[in-house]
This record gives C-alpha cells, structure tokens and sequence, in this order.
C-alpha cells in the first residue's frame, strides 16, 4: 500500500474540435483516490493528463484529440520511469476507459521499442486496474471517428492500433492486470472491457446503474453483483460480499498475489 498509485483519465468526445478536449482529473478520480485514502493507502496519487485543457492533474501533457493513443503512452512511459522506474520505484496505474488503453500503450511500446532513444528501456508496474476501457474498441468510436480524431480511429473496433497493443503486456517486473466492466455501460460494452487476455476480470450485472461515467466513481460500503474470474475468464464465480468497483480496485491493488 506504498505504491505511488497513477490514475489516467479517458478519452474527451463532447467538445468536438479537436483542441477543445478537457478533463478535470479531480472530477473523474476524486473519489477514487478519497476512497483509497480511507482505506489506508499510503502511496502518492498522481493524475495524469494528457489534453492542454485538462485541470486540476498532478502532471499534463499538452496533447488533444488528433494525439495518438501510442504517443500518450509513450509520455506516460516517460513519466512512469523518470519519476519512479529508473529509482527502482515500482508504481500501479488505474485507468478508466480509454486512460487503460494509454497504460496498455506505454508497457507495449516498452517491450517493442525500448531500446530506441524514443522510448524507456523499462517500467516497473505492479498492478494495472481498468475500469469500463475498450480493450476490443467501442461502438460510439466511430461516431466520434467521423470527425476525423485520431483517438477515435484508434479506439473503433479492429483499428490498427488495436491490434499493436497485443494481450497482457508486461513491464520488467510481472505486472499484474485487473479488467473491470459493467452491463449497465452503454459506451464501452462489458464484452469489450474484459477483451484482452487478464487474469483477473469482473464484469458487474445490469440494472445496478453502473454506467460509463460512474463506475470509476462508484464505492463507498454499497454492495454490488456481479461475477469474477481469476484465470482469464476460464472459469467464473459470484462473491457474496459484493464489493463496489473501486472497493474491488482497492483490493486489487492490495493483494495482487491472491486475486
């Protein structure tokens, strides 16, 4: 519970000029990192994002909606190893809907281009927990796609880089992955958030609420149902205590030895 904790945001489609993109990472994380904190999370919180506008992040990027997803990936691997890798520092990164696909990006690019001068040579990452990202693209993509973002491009389903993000990429330590969707998540359907080989998936039941902009905010003691599989999806199960999502990232990142 040491980890310094990164939690990158996702995608901005409502502003549709491509400079007008804005998240407030305090919005979408805040009650994620008070919720951690409750628990005893001693670790440093970092938000990170990746739009010029974004506001209230520990650290930005001056990016916008024509910027790669690899190439964000590629600043967060930076950040990643210049603040804590390259010190022998280990982190865990959360990541809700597309911010899972920019960690995805920055540990594939590591393994494919790092011995270049473009890319770090490593990252240690412990724990990755993704909350509702399309790891098999979302349908609205194209949607967004038509006004020629290239964010969208890269999250439509079958995209380019869709298919160079490859399956549970690992940073130089065993980085452990937890894949976490809902069926009440008209966005990025439940299919698609646990659509790269994980260990750990969970996949909460309709009718609870749980939709794209909420889930990453959804804790607290409220119970929720759904099930889980701790072998790629080989195999599923219920668990009676019912934890909220942010209860189950919180456990994930505690004891990724036992999930």
């Amino acid at each position: 519970m040491k980890n310094a904790v990164y939690f990158v945001h996702g995608i901005n489609a409502k502003h549709l000029e491509v400079n007008n993109a804005k998240q407030d990472c305090k919005k979408v994380f805040g009650k994620a990192m008070s919720d951690l904190r409750a628990k005893g999370w001693k670790g440093k919180f970092v938000t990170w994002g990746y739009y010029k506008k974004d506001v209230n992040c520990t650290r930005k990027v001056n990016g916008n909606l024509d910027t790669r997803i690899q190439e964000l990936g590629r600043l967060l691997a930076w950040d990643i190893y210049k603040n804590y890798s390259r010190h022998g520092k280990k982190v865990d990164v959360v990541g809700h809907s597309m911010g899972g696909q920019v960690i995805r990006a920055a540990i594939t690019g590591v393994n494919k281009y790092g011995s270049s001068s473009k890319w770090p040579d490593y990252l240690y990452v412990e724990d990755v927990v993704t909350l509702a990202s399309p790891f098999k693209g979302a349908g609205i993509a194209r949607l967004c796609s038509l006004q020629s973002h290239k964010q969208c491009s890269d999250l439509k389903p079958g995209s380019g880089f869709l298919s160079w993000a490859g399956q549970n990429p690992q940073s130089r330590m065993k980085t452990d992955w937890t894949l976490i969707g809902s069926s009440d998540d008209d966005t990025v359907h439940s299919g698609s958030a646990i659509g790269m080989k994980a260990k750990h998936k969970v996949v909460y039941y309709s009718g609870q609420g749980l939709e794209h902009n909420g889930i990453q905010k959804a804790g607290g003691n409220k119970v929720y149902k759904y099930k889980y599989s701790d072998n790629n999806g080989a195999r599923w199960s219920t668990n009676s205590e019912r934890r909220a999502p942010l209860r189950y990232t919180y456990e994930a990142l505690r004891h990724p030895s036992v999930w």
